[in-house]
């Protein structure tokens, strides 16, 4: 089994922020089975709460390479700058270097065609629900990689701030307050019968 495992998830709140540079956003959900495959065969997989803590107090997030697309043979087209556990997720901020290969990316985040976050990681320890879902407890975080097309489904682009003007910016919003109101629709809810 590959030691080096990626993980993708289309950001929650994936916005362009300060001077234009610096991507944000829900790198993993909590509390999310999804079905992924690491190449020997698919199996459900949720990160808890919990899983990076240990990470990120021994690494801090400079040592988090930004990729794209998880290209470990390209060189890195950013770092972290802030990571933290939210209840939702682990949060990121992620600066984008002025390469390219960074101009590009952020010009397809600005474009609404990239909004997906994935991570690299090594597994440290997991457990097993009854059903098989394999719980993510302590995980070691390599990179994040901006994703076209995330395994995590569930979160949407909530906004782009930064150097974009409003008239800009107007658009960006009723789409993403349009797909989060379709996608809290379709959520089922504890104890809903759906």
């Amino acid at each position: 089994m590959n030691d080096h495992l990626i993980r993708a998830f289309r950001a929650a709140d994936l916005s362009i922020a300060g001077d234009g540079r610096t991507v944000t956003g829900v790198a993993v959900p909590f509390g999310v089975a999804t079905v992924v495959d690491d190449g020997a065969g698919p199996y459900r997989e949720e990160f808890r709460r919990g899983a990076f803590t240990r990470t990120i107090a021994e690494r801090g997030p400079a040592r988090v390479k930004v990729l794209a697309q998880h290209d470990h043979r390209a060189f890195p087209i950013g770092r972290a700058t802030l990571l933290r556990e939210d209840p939702a997720g682990l949060y990121a901020e992620l600066r984008i270097s002025a390469t390219r290969a960074g101009d590009e990316a952020l010009e397809l985040i600005r474009d609404g065609a990239l909004d997906g976050l994935s991570v690299g990681f090594r597994d440290i320890r997991h457990d097993r629900a009854q059903d098989g879902t394999v719980l993510r407890t302590e995980v070691r975080l390599n990179e994040i990689s901006l994703v076209a097309f995330p395994a995590y489904e569930g979160a949407v682009i909530t906004g782009v701030r930064g150097q974009l003007t409003g008239e800009l910016v107007t658009p960006y919003l009723s789409v993403a307050r349009a797909r989060l109101a379709l996608l809290e629709a379709a959520t089922p809810r504890k104890g809903d019968p759906r």
